[in-house]
């Protein structure tokens, strides 16, 4: 079950649909804006196994996003109220697949955590393996900075659609109990962009765990398209035997990202051809480049207001799947920043874009680096 605030979409077009009564607080956290724009929201729910049957599932040619749509705006949609970035770093470590556990680890994940210079976030317990090793100074740095956020807190990020339940909870138990015993923490913000399906029997057990909010990423290209249409991929997330509960405390706000990806030619917006171009880790010379074979440009004072510009127009054309001003964009890959490099360049390059927009309030757009966690506050 998915629960959708909608003001446009005509609700009798699916087959049942209940009322959803929400509180206050749960609509200023998902549309902060709502009272300055002085939007009605009604609230309603729909079951997502009615969508099924009003996607046609074909793939067109959606443009530069391959499988959406092109998307445009007006240019003031932000004048009163300005777009307001939450850049994430991540870095997307398996605990098993073409390595082995330990490969990966003494290979990759150690020199990950060693190098950990900026916010970062982390979503698997096989984060302990590095705590061992290291000394208590280095323990006390990563929460002390504020450089480190574990999201979900599970042993693994768990595959959930072949998955029994007793197994997703007993890896979740055995990750949080590790996180309280070590780091006296409790995780209040999932993060799960990699399994391959999503089970609304997960987000019972996450919220049932004390998390708050959650991003999921691998979705049916057409289930993304359609609700992307509607500016509902933001949303609450209940289960089917709790559709009829006026006083549901099992629903968890959910961010759905809205493209291919979890990688950076995926997530700044829905051009992954110019996306890629502020992957500063493909930096000519790197060892990984851009598959569309235009390179990113280091930041100088000659072309960062064309390189701004550039950026700033995939933000806003995201932005116009959401209600929310607020823009959540991961920055990240399988395996990133093992180089103490990758960290500089995309530091170095990102923080001589982010000076540009706030040296020209015209712009309206705020920038935070900031953990996954603070935009679920939001």
């Amino acid at each position: 079950m998915v629960l959708i605030l909608q003001d446009e979409i005509k609700t009798q077009q699916y087959r049942q649909h209940t009322t959803v009564f929400l509180t206050v607080e749960t609509l200023k956290l998902l549309f902060p804006d709502a009272n300055s724009r002085n939007v009605k929201y009604r609230l309603s729910a729909l079951q997502l196994l009615d969508v099924y049957d009003l996607l046609p599932f074909d793939n067109p040619d959606g443009g530069a996003w391959k499988q959406g749509f092109e998307i445009g705006y007006r240019g003031d949609e932000w004048d009163e109220q300005p777009l307001e970035l939450f850049l994430v770093p991540h870095s997307h470590n398996d605990p098993g697949w073409l390595k082995t556990f330990d490969g990966y680890y003494q290979d990759q994940t150690r020199h990950i955590l060693d190098n950990m210079l900026q916010k970062l976030k982390w979503a698997e317990i096989n984060f302990s393996k590095w705590w061992n090793d290291i000394d208590d100074q280095k323990r006390a740095t990563p929460g002390g900075a504020g450089q480190l956020e574990l999201v979900t807190g599970g042993w693994v990020m768990a595959d959930e659609a072949n998955s029994h339940y007793f197994a997703l909870l007993d890896q979740l138990m055995e990750g949080h109990q590790w996180l309280h015993r070590h780091l006296g923490v409790t995780p209040s913000s999932g993060w799960a962009i990699d399994p391959f399906g999503h089970s609304p029997s997960m987000t019972y057990l996450l919220k049932g765990a004390g998390l708050q909010n959650m991003v999921i990423q691998r979705v049916h290209y057409a289930v993304k398209k359609h609700f992307a249409r509607q500016q509902t991929l933001e949303f609450l997330w209940r289960q089917t035997w709790g559709e009829t509960e006026k006083n549901n405390n099992h629903d968890i706000t959910c961010h759905m990202m809205p493209f291919y990806s979890y990688d950076v030619p995926h997530t700044c917006g829905p051009n992954p051809a110019v996306c890629c171009q502020f992957d500063f880790h493909r930096l000519p010379g790197r060892r990984v480049f851009c598959p569309w074979r235009v390179p990113p440009q280091p930041i100088t004072d000659q072309n960062v207001q064309e390189r701004a510009l550039l950026l700033l127009d995939q933000y806003r054309q995201k932005s116009q799947l959401f209600r929310s001003p607020v823009l959540l964009v991961p920055l990240g890959d399988d395996f990133r920043f093992v180089e103490t490099s990758e960290w500089d360049v995309q530091f170095t390059n990102y923080q001589k874009l982010f000076d540009y927009f706030e040296q020209h309030p015209e712009l309206h757009i705020k920038v935070r680096h900031r953990r996954g966690g603070a935009w679920g506050r939001a």
